[in-house]
This record gives C-alpha cells, sequence and structure tokens, in this order.
C-alpha cells in the first residue's frame, strides 16, 4: 500500500521526530514495559484470549496516538497517520513459557529477558503501514489463565517511560471492568481506532527555555569511561534484576536517612560499581538522567495520557579521592552516599534553572535544528558523551500515571505485581542504560541494556553481581 493514503492527523514534534529518525537509522528500535498480572478474586476466565482482546480495545480507544504511525521518518517534516483499522491478533501474541515463573519476587527472569531482548532487536519496519507502531506479548505459564505478564512494547514517539506505566495503568483498569462484567465471550479482532486528534507535541506544551548565557565546559580534562566508539549494526542486550519489597523498602529507607531521593542514590551505586571494576586511572563518569516534563505542563492535557514528553540532562560523577581496593558499594555500602549527595545538588540545579520556574531543557537546542537526521548519522565512529544512562520511572500507580481514581482502584480483581522497565540500546547513546521501576507489589526492578561491541557482557554481569550483594548487605 502507498502509506501516504492514510490520513494524515499531525506533524511530529522535534522530540518526537528524533526518536523516528533514530529508529529509521537503526539507532534505536523501542522502549518497553513489562506488568505481571494476577487475578487476586476467585473469579472464572473462561478464555484469556478474548478478555485481552476487549481490554485492548477499551485502551487504544481511550489513546488515539495508540492508532497513529510516523510517516517520512527520515525526512526534515515526518508526520503521524491514522491506521483505519488494527488486527489485534496481529498486535498480541500469546507465549507459553518453558518454565514457571519463578516463585522467588527476587533475582532473575532468564526467559522474560530472552523474550525481552529478542523484542528489542525488533523494529517496527515489518508490515509497515498495516500494523501500530506497539505490540504486546503476553507470557502465559502452560494450562494458567488466572495470571500472566504484558510486556508493552512501543517506538518511542508514540509514548515515553512513562507512557509504558499509562498504558499498564489503563490496561488494568479495562481488565477488571470486563472481568467484572463478564464480557469473555467472542470478540472481534479487527477494530476501527478513536478518531479524536492526538495530544500536542512537547513544544507545543512547553515554553523550552533556552539559558541567555550557555555554560562553559570545565576547563580541567579528566580521563572518562565510555565504551566503545559509536558503531552500527546496534544488537541489543538486556538483563534485570529483580528485588523483593522488604529489600527495596529497606533501599528507599537508606535514601530517606541520607536525605537523597532513590533517583539521586542509584547514579551513585553505579558509578561506585564501575569505579571498582575499572582501572584506576578512570577518573570520572558521566551519567545522563531523563526527566519527566509532565509536572511542568498543563495536567488536564498530560495526566494520564500517552506522549512523548521529558528531558535529560547530565552529571558527572567523580572518582573518589580513597581508591582503596576495598572501598566499594559492596563491601562497604556508605561509600555511595557522598556521590549521591553531589548527583541530588545537579537534579537540584537542573530542576531550578529557569527564572520562569520551568528547568532549561536540553532538547531545547533541537529547536533551530531543521533536519536531526545527519547529525546522528555522523556521530558514527567518534566517542560517546557519556558512560551511562540510569531513569527512574518511580512507582506503578501515581498522581501523573494515574490523576484519578481508577475503575478498578484497589479492589480490582486484577493486581499488578512485578514491573520491568526495558528498552533497546541507542547507537550514539550510553554504553550502558539502566531502566528502575518498582511494581504494584513495592519491588524495584532493575533492567540492564547494551549494545553488542561497546561491552562485554562479562563486564555487566560483575556491575550486575556487585550491586546484588549490595542490596543483600541491606539485610
Amino acid at each position: 500500500m502507498d502509506i501516504h493514503q492514510l490520513e494524515k492527523v499531525r506533524p511530529l514534534g522535534k522530540l518526537e521526530s528524533i526518536s523516528s529518525v533514530c529508529h529509521h537509522l537503526g539507532f534505536y528500535n523501542n522502549v518497553g514495559l513489562s506488568a505481571h498480572y494476577k487475578l487476586s478474586q476467585p473469579v472464572h476466565v473462561s478464555e484469556i484470549h478474548h478478555l485481552i482482546y476487549t481490554a485492548v480495545t477499551d485502551v487504544i480507544r481511550k489513546h488515539p496516538i495508540l492508532s497513529a504511525i510516523p510517516v517520512d521518518e527520515h525526512t526534515p517534516e515526518p508526520y503521524f497517520a491514522r491506521l483505519p483499522s488494527i488486527d489485534l491478533k496481529k498486535s498480541i501474541s500469546f507465549v507459553k513459557r518453558n518454565q514457571p515463573i519463578p516463585v522467588n519476587d527476587e533475582g532473575e527472569d532468564s526467559e522474560l529477558d530472552a523474550l525481552l531482548e529478542d523484542q528489542h532487536n525488533a523494529d517496527f519496519k515489518s508490515d509497515y503501514g498495516t500494523l501500530p507502531f506497539w505490540r504486546l506479548i503476553v507470557l502465559q505459564n502452560p494450562g494458567v489463565e488466572n495470571e500472566f505478564t504484558a510486556c508493552f512494547i512501543f517506538h518511542h514517539a508514540i509514548g515515553d517511560g512513562v507512557s509504558g506505566l499509562v498504558f499498564l495503568n489503563s490496561f488494568r483498569d479495562a481488565l477488571a471492568a470486563t472481568t467484572s462484567l463478564s464480557l469473555q465471550l467472542e470478540t472481534e479482532h479487527i477494530i476501527v481506532p478513536n478518531n479524536s486528534s492526538l495530544l500536542p507535541p512537547i513544544e507545543e506544551l512547553h515554553p523550552l527555555p533556552l539559558p541567555e548565557t550557555p555554560s562553559q565546559p570545565t576547563s580541567k580534562i579528566v580521563n572518562e569511561w565510555r565504551g566503545n566508539v559509536i558503531q552500527l549494526p546496534c544488537k541489543s542486550h538486556f538483563k534485570s534484576l529483580s528485588l523483593s519489597p522488604n529489600r527495596s523498602k529497606s533501599f528507599i529507607q537508606e535514601c530517606k536517612k541520607n536525605n537523597v531521593s532513590v533517583t539521586a542514590t542509584l547514579p551513585s551505586l553505579i558509578a561506585t560499581t564501575l569505579y571498582d571494576i575499572l582501572p584506576l586511572t578512570t577518573e570520572a563518569l558521566t551519567c545522563i538522567i531523563p526527566v519527566s516534563l509532565r509536572p511542568w505542563l498543563p495536567r488536564h492535557i498530560v495526566d494520564g495520557a500517552i506522549g512523548t514528553w521529558f528531558d535529560a540532562f547530565k552529571v558527572q560523577i567523580v572518582r573518589p579521592d580513597k581508591t582503596l581496593e576495598n572501598s566499594n558499594a559492596s563491601s562497604n555500602p556508605t561509600e555511595i552516599w557522598p556521590q549521591a549527595q553531589e548527583v541530588s545538588k545537579a537534579i537540584r540545579k537542573y530542576l531550578t534553572a529557569s527564572p520562569s520556574g520551568e528547568p532549561y531543557t536540553t532538547i531545547a537546542i533541537f529547536k533551530s535544528i531543521p533536519d536531526v537526521a545527519p547529525i546522528f548519522a555522523s556521530t558514527v565512529g567518534k566517542e560517546r558523551d557519556a558512560a551511562f544512562e540510569l531513569s527512574n520511572l518511580g512507582f506503578f500507580s501515581s498522581p501523573i500515571t494515574d490523576p484519578t481514581p481508577s475503575i478498578a482502584g484497589d479492589k480490582s480483581v486484577w493486581k499488578v505485581g512485578k514491573l520491568i522497565f526495558s528498552r533497546s540500546a541507542v547507537v550514539s547513546g550510553t554504553a550502558i542504560t539502566i531502566g528502575v521501576v518498582s511494581g504494584g507489589d513495592g519491588g524495584m526492578t532493575l533492567g540492564f541494556t547494551w549494545q553488542e561491541g561497546v561491552v562485554e557482557e562479562t563486564f555487566v554481569d560483575k556491575v550486575i553481581s556487585s550491586i546484588k550483594m549490595y542490596f543483600a548487605a541491606l539485610g
């Protein structure tokens, strides 16, 4: 089919077009949020497939962006077009586990990690013009209808990380409503989407202020580690580490005791772990911290909505002067707090930089660039500008993702347990990316992504092992 015959909805915003350009160039594929759902009441589910089709239909009709796809991704004028229909049987797949869902709520789930890794190596170019730029994979234990893991994989132009939480929350409510009404009958799997207009891009909702005097780079040159140079092709690898609700609670209490947030502490923990692995000549590490801009946007538009409204900033974490062999995070947890305080200062500075009340945004610089594709294409072979990225989405339900009491509320027949935040590697991005999210049970999960050829799997395994030791030391 001629993709240009589809209904044109609106142009992509600049932030949306950056994701689309990277997708077209093979620099980046997608992002994912996965959640474990379980029936909490003795309700009979006769056919999980039809229940999920009905629930997803409700979610799609609530969020029009789910039926929109980017067109002309690689050009200076990309736009969203609306699909006339969506075949749910092609967008939703059901997979049976080879091994039962791990009973232990802590550690790794290698089968789920392998599925997510495969998904993050698959873009949205197949059947272009007929399939939406998202998919849902439902992972089940054989013969079990009352619980499953739903993996929502989506193009970053249609949603940010918080949008993944919004989808999972809307899906939970739709499941609950459908189950309670016993609508478990044969349902249509080809649906006609909502034809409402799409929500505005970030530049129509936020002033995106630029500082009058750009900050000057520090004159001191330090030796930083950033992994291998920017390279193609992009093959992503992924592993996750889940913490029990009790261990997660202990960590949060430690953060409060030291007057720093979880978002400020985790980069320090990762950096301290890396310093323990890297040569002593490594003097500094740069971390990228994404920030949701929703708190500064019109709440009636963005709360509980799927869209791309985020920024990111960098913070340099200098190696402590004391580089004793045994001063790593796992053997001496107190080592992480001085750096966590420094990261906390950097976060506060970012959030309060602009006199108008909004933070100065890194993405604002792209407003003046008509075509971003050549910029990304020219980065191949060059050094990265940061070692790792750490994105913390917080808890499953929050005022931003859940602005009003849900249909199901706390009495939902479907409960959400463990969550995993995952994504593909970014060719021009950091050497390692960590996505953090806490599930409905309070358990925190860290997802680690890296690109083949940029760092070795054994290196990442050492990082994960050291982090496990740190959390084990919390008791």
